[in-house]
């Protein structure tokens, strides 16, 4: 029976001591829709192991928010959601409460669908601004006062801020974004007497629809918030492209982080403000064998494990260090230094396809060979980011990155004298691409462009591809129509290439577009029997 959402609690007020000895740690947080937390709901969370007690109150930790047109809390109350929604405020707060015991007070303004250019523009925008800048001022002005006439102490540490997607739309604002980040950052620091107050820029996801349907645009918001951070000590860009993102209405690409997004949302500002990217495993002693066989293992969401719980395995063999050499690089955020035993990586609490993968695959290496998988992945892509000439937003492209990061691995092994041949590449379809039509149409041409750009640089013309069913979406992201369905191409190009093998997995465990801890451990099974097929083992 799901465990209930228990919202009463929130209203029990847990103040401050006053003359407390440190300072309260004062963060606002400010933006568009994505930062009211939009298209979450707090009772989905008992789906996500990692976060089942995220609404558990908080000692010394108070909230003031406004959001959207009217939802106020009116002063100083305990830390919630509003409206049936919450923002990364509930996960930073939490992160930050692990780590130090320190009073917390968060104020947060949000809007959705409001610019930059207009509604928090510091002069007020145009005609139809909603004056969102001098709403926000006046909020933490009038926060601030009631701490100090409360006899309480604080410092303001940082503003937490997303926005952008809808100036990316305006024919001004996303060509002047850099500029009207800059003015509106000195005109809050200005304002409100903080002249070294940090800000740290959330990054508009590449994995939502936006992301993917309108690459230039968030590019160019991307340039201005980068023309900020490194003009600025004191501004900090915080990426988000490799956490979740709400599938959409009712399949595919959406606009909003959604439940698990935000859940992770607020740790990604967490982790940036203490300077933390995830503790690094030591390196591995290596063994003694003298052959390697060195699986690669790429692609997005599912090759991830997004949705792939480790609290789901922690009593089975997968969650301990197996007999395989492991490195990874993951979303462009976390990547390992040095060969670790193969097992469960600190990355968002999930795992890949990779632990069963080698558990499977074990036992079938001779007795003077080892097993080594070195996994690439970057959830938040597309097919047009893997191809060697890349894409007009440079930004992302992932080609050179991937084919340096395979020979680094390679050229390791030898100067360690091993023996190393490339068993196969493992890639799994695409998910973001099967999500947006005129992707899907041109996914198998711009795939096989990458396999055999991969085999050339790799001086390995005969480079075994295992490419892994991504199930079909039954509707595109309006739900009117069936989408593409590119399996077909995918079989031609298997029937060309007898080195490319086509392996379907829409049999397994899985939602529309994610598979979840049951159906990841299948499809690391699934492509271990493949290989074993394959190689004839």
């Amino acid at each position: 029976m799901p465990r209930p959402v228990l919202f009463p609690l929130f209203f029990l007020f847990l103040g401050f001591p006053t003359g407390a000895a440190e300072p309260v740690k004062v963060f606002l947080f400010a933006g568009q829709s994505n930062m009211e937390g939009a298209d979450t709901d707090p009772a989905e969370v008992e789906r996500f192991p990692p976060y089942r007690e995220v609404f558990e109150p908080l000692k010394e930790v108070r909230y003031s928010y406004q959001t959207g047109a009217s939802h106020r809390s009116g002063g100083w109350t305990t830390l919630q959601p509003v409206a049936g929604n919450f923002g990364p405020e509930i996960t930073f707060a939490r992160f930050f409460r692990q780590r130090r015991d320190t009073p917390l007070a968060l104020i947060k303004d949000a809007w959705g669908g409001t610019t930059l250019i207009n509604d928090w523009a510091p002069d007020g925008g145009d005609d139809q601004s909603k004056k969102l800048y001098q709403r926000f001022l006046t909020h933490v002005r009038e926060r601030l006062a009631a701490l100090k006439q409360e006899g309480v102490t604080y410092q303001v540490e940082a503003l937490m801020w997303h926005q952008g997607e809808n100036d990316m739309f305006h024919a001004e604002g996303k060509l002047r974004y850099g500029d009207n980040l800059k003015h509106f950052i000195a005109s809050l620091r200005q304002d409100l007497g903080l002249p070294d107050l940090k800000v740290y820029l959330g990054e508009i996801s590449t994995k939502g629809i936006w992301g993917m349907d309108n690459r230039a645009n968030v590019a160019l918001i991307r340039k201005g918030q980068m023309e900020v951070v490194e003009s600025d000590p004191r501004v900090y860009f915080v990426p988000t492209s490799h956490l979740a993102f709400k599938v959409g209405r009712p399949f595919g690409l959406h606009y909003h982080f959604g439940t698990l997004g935000q859940l992770q949302h607020g740790e990604a500002y967490a982790r940036a403000w203490f300077g933390e990217s995830g503790p690094q495993p030591a390196k591995l002693k290596m063994p003694s064998t003298k052959k390697v066989k060195l699986f690669v293992l790429g692609g997005q969401r599912n090759m991830e494990g997004e949705e792939a719980w480790l609290t789901d395995i922690a009593d089975s063999p997968l969650a301990r260090p197996q007999r395989a050499l492991f490195r990874y690089h993951l979303g462009k955020v976390t990547h390992s230094d040095g060969w670790q035993p193969l097992g469960p990586v600190d990355h968002l609490g999930n795992f890949g396809p990779e632990l069963s993968f080698g558990h499977a695959l074990i036992p079938t290496m001779a007795d003077d060979e080892i097993l080594a998988i070195y996994k690439f992945t970057d959830s938040g892509s597309q097919s047009l980011d893997w191809l060697p000439e890349g894409s007009p937003e440079k930004y992302r492209d992932r080609y050179q990155a991937w084919i340096e990061g395979i020979e680094a691995v390679r050229q390791e092994l030898i100067e360690e004298g091993y023996e190393c041949e490339i068993g196969a590449v493992f890639w799994h379809c695409g998910e973001n691409d099967r999500a947006l039509d005129w992707m899907a149409k041109e996914y198998a041409q711009r795939f096989q462009t990458f396999m055999n750009a991969t085999r050339k640089d790799l001086e390995h013309p005969h480079l075994p591809w295992v490419l892994t069913e991504q199930p079909m979406l039954p509707a595109s992201i309006s739900g009117d129509k069936k989408l593409y369905d590119l399996n077909p191409d995918l079989e031609a190009l298997a029937a060309e290439d007898p080195h490319f093998h086509f392996i379907k997995t829409a049999d397994l465990s899985h939602r529309p577009v994610l598979f979840g801890t049951k159906g990841v451990i299948a499809l690391g099974k699934r492509m271990a029997e493949s290989w074993l097929k394959i190689s004839g083992r």
